[in-house]
């Protein structure tokens, strides 16, 4: 009779066993949400938002974003010495001509192996781009449209533009799961 090897790596038995820690380098409830709903799906968790600073301006524009991410994942983790720390940016990029907003996702696990992601993309209304591009946050501008003061902690941009089809929410989770592939696909993941 033979025996089927399976290949399963410390942390995933680890993981297992308790709840991991995840820290989110925000206090804003969606990005919160997001880091939930997404582990929730692979592991039991505790998720944890954390204040910290991303280090780029209120409204990054391309490298920038990804460099938030990265820094409120860094700080988040050194605050709390969680299992992973999430770092959330919404942030603009610039392709094919047109200017998107997204949200760069950036995941680090305690021993430093980190995975990236991006939520879905959309085209920046042309009417915001001057303000934009000026540092104004996408935020603030909604909130001029919509008439809601707080819709970057609710339904976001995309909610407000979707008529509820999409929120903020759904954005930044499928942004989370992207990041995390490399981690729930353990020795699936080819280096």
């Amino acid at each position: 009779m033979r025996c089927a090897v399976i290949s399963i790596s410390v942390y995933e038995i680890r993981s297992k066993m308790k709840r991991l820690l995840v820290a989110v380098g925000s206090t804003n409830p969606v990005k919160i949400e997001a880091a939930k709903r997404a582990f929730s799906r692979f592991w039991s968790v505790e998720v944890r938002g954390i204040k910290v600073d991303s280090g780029v301006p209120l409204e990054p524009i391309g490298p920038s974003v990804v460099e938030g991410a990265k820094n409120r994942a860094k700080a988040s983790l050194m605050k709390t010495g969680a299992d992973f720390g999430v770092g959330v940016e919404g942030g603009i990029f610039y392709l094919a001509n047109r200017y998107y907003c997204t949200g760069f996702v950036w995941i680090e696990r305690r021993d430093g192996v980190y995975g990236t992601g991006t939520s879905g993309w959309f085209e920046c209304p042309k009417k915001f781009l001057p303000k934009l591009l000026k540092g104004k946050e996408l935020g603030d501008l909604m909130a001029e449209l919509s008439g809601k003061e707080n819709i970057r902690r609710e339904e976001g941009a995309i909610g407000f533009f979707t008529r509820g089809a999409v929120s903020r929410t759904d954005l930044y989770t499928h942004g989370i799961l992207m990041a995390l592939a490399r981690f729930v696909s353990a020795e699936r993941w080819p280096g």
